[in-house]
């Protein structure tokens, strides 16, 4: 018999690439993780990682370890869930996983709603980007991941995964105010070719999004010169250095009144998701989809927003 949480320390470094990795969705220190990974070495009377640069990687013993353990660990998850949907309570903890400016409106009021619904819900809530998201949903970390998938960029959607669709908004241009194009009832990404950009960290999707976009709207070799995670620092790029950007609707929630947003044309647009592993079957869970689908239903964009 091998443990549970020696098993799961196992997947969550295939999953995420790293101890330090899966130390940070396990919540524990990476010498634990090497800790528990140690022992089950000795328990298999096999190597099951071995050095790779500066990090590891699974020895072929490892890999169908932690293969036979995502099978293992989502048996043990989709248990859970039949028996909290037996005794039929909303309680216990609810993970939530979220882009940033979901988590600025339609998360902490679905959230809100929840608890006070069902008082003995245990939520947390995570600023997590699409991608991590999904990984997290599949090694169980995560209930419910409220990802971003963009018009020309669609999101992939893996398998086990079920997904309710929240919302669709348009991305504006977001301006200096005194920006020569602030006033304009609409602009073109074209019109912005000679403009300095500001986007998210290099590497991420949302930067390759930016990427692919300016591109495809003709702008050959944007430059993007301020790379920021977060849009509220984003705003600060644009207000203070004269840069712009292309921003979804929902993320002027947090804009200074010194930056403005323009209506593009032609339009672009991206679509918000809640997604949940096919295992879930917990009433929490259910009650959570609930919650965000009525907070996305009654949600409105700031007054300052064009749209």
């Amino acid at each position: 018999m091998f443990a549970l949480d020696r098993l799961e320390a196992l997947n969550a470094v295939w999953r995420h690439g790293s101890l330090a990795a899966a130390a940070r969705v396990l919540h524990v220190t990476p010498s634990a993780v090497s800790q528990q990974l140690a022992k089950l070495e000795r328990e298999v009377g096999a190597d099951l990682l071995v050095r790779h640069g500066r990090g590891v990687r699974l020895t072929p013993a490892g890999l169908v370890l932690a293969q036979r353990a995502e099978r293992v660990l989502d048996e043990i998850r989709a248990a859970r869930s039949e028996l909290a949907a037996l005794a039929g309570e909303v309680a216990g903890p609810i993970h939530v996983g979220a882009i940033p400016s979901g988590v600025h409106t339609i998360v902490t009021t679905a959230v809100t709603a929840l608890v006070s619904a069902h008082p003995r819900v245990e939520p947390t809530i995570a600023e997590v980007e699409p991608e991590q998201a999904l990984a997290r949903l599949a090694d169980g970390t995560l209930d419910v991941a409220v990802v971003e998938s963009w018009e020309n960029l669609p999101l992939p959607r893996q398998e086990r995964t079920a997904w309710t669709r929240l919302l669709d908004e348009p991305v504006h241009a977001a301006l200096p105010r005194d920006h020569r194009l602030a006033g304009a009832r609409s602009v073109a990404v074209r019109d912005l070719a000679e403009e300095t950009w500001v986007g998210w960290s290099s590497g991420s999707r949302a930067h390759q999004w930016l990427e692919q976009t300016l591109r495809g709207h003709g702008v050959a070799d944007p430059r993007i010169r301020y790379t920021v995670n977060g849009f509220s620092t984003q705003f600060a790029v644009i207000a203070n250095l004269s840069a712009v950007a292309l921003i979804p609707s929902m993320a002027f929630v947090v804009a200074p009144p010194t930056v403005t947003a323009v209506p593009l044309l032609p339009a672009l647009r991206r679509t918000l998701y809640a997604v949940r592993s096919h295992v879930h079957s917990r009433p929490a869970v259910t009650a959570c989809l609930t919650a965000l689908t009525d907070a996305a239903l009654a949600w409105s964009p700031p007054a300052h927003d064009p749209a």
